[in-house]
């Protein structure tokens, strides 16, 4: 019982880490505002990224300005993909929007305390936000997309069919359908572009998250192997530290499981929120092996 209680208590510790993460604010009724605004930014921004694909295949531009500008887009599209998931499960949570942020760590310390059993669960709730920039479960369906994107999204398919080995589209035309809510279209676009580039970190990395996001009581299989492979690619990937530690901590290899976490503290600020987390649920494994 006391290595259950032990485990509990690491897997809260687990929990509280990530469900912080992205709610390391207050909400505030300006929210709904910033919420379409992202909407429409996202939207924009696949609609250029589109062009400039046309742009490219038409050969009208510079293949490395293409790159520039490509690469520009790409990370402003995941900032405001991050960003609109923290909104959307920031606003799940929260019914009085102007809660301070003292209140919520309260709520999530009690919620880890009492409730140890629920701690999977929040951390999976939790791991989309900080892994899913790419897959967006929440965001509208096909029918209330804006009609450019779904256009863009037609002449990706179209593109494909004419060149099937473009890993780089595969990978674009599974982050399109995450984002349209097509789970199952994604997870086959993905596919295409992991066998196409398999040592492309990036590739790994987003394919892993979307198939953990899918199925978050599963941390072995497929999703385990992925983030193994990334690891070997990315020393130091602090999601594939993450990952393989709480993976190996399910698995019953606590040993295992510290030295992924000793190694992910390593690469955070020591001054953090996370480090402070990492510290403590390092702290526990280890009492719990002394027992």
């Amino acid at each position: 019982m006391i290595w259950l209680a032990a485990s509990a208590l690491v897997i809260s510790a687990l929990t509280l880490w990530y469900v912080t993460r992205p709610l390391m604010r207050p909400i505030t009724p300006d929210d709904r505002e910033r919420l379409d605004q992202l909407l429409q930014l996202r939207d924009r921004l696949l609609v250029q990224l589109n062009e400039l694909d046309i742009e490219e295949g038409d050969r009208n531009i510079d293949a490395a300005v293409v790159g520039d500008e490509r690469q520009r887009l790409e990370a402003e599209l995941a900032k405001a993909l991050r960003e609109l998931e923290t909104l959307k499960g920031a606003k799940k949570k929260k019914k009085a929007k102007t809660e301070p942020r003292r209140g919520w760590i309260v709520i999530l310390v009690v919620l880890c305390v009492v409730i140890p059993g629920a701690a999977a669960g929040l951390y999976a709730l939790s791991q989309r936000s900080t892994l899913a920039y790419i897959s967006n479960p929440e965001a509208p369906a096909n029918a209330s997309m804006p009609p450019m994107v779904l256009e863009m999204v037609a002449r990706l398919e179209k593109r494909l069919e004419e060149q099937p080995d473009d890993a780089a589209g595969w990978f674009k035309l599974g982050r399109a359908y995450a984002v349209l809510g097509r789970q199952d279209a994604a997870n086959s676009a993905y596919a295409r572009a992991y066998k196409l580039t398999p040592d492309d970190p990036q590739v790994v990395a987003e394919y892993a998250t979307f198939l953990y996001n899918g199925d978050p009581e599963n941390t072995g299989g497929q999703v385990l192997d992925l983030f193994t492979r990334l690891l070997k690619l990315d020393p130091n990937n602090q999601d594939a530290l993450w990952f393989l530690g709480f993976a190996s901590f399910q698995h019953g290899d606590s040993k295992l499981a510290l030295k992924y976490w000793e190694q992910l503290l390593k690469g955070l600020a020591p001054d953090s929120k996370e480090a402070e987390h990492i510290r403590l649920i390092i702290a526990k494994t280890r009492e719990k092996l002394r027992k």
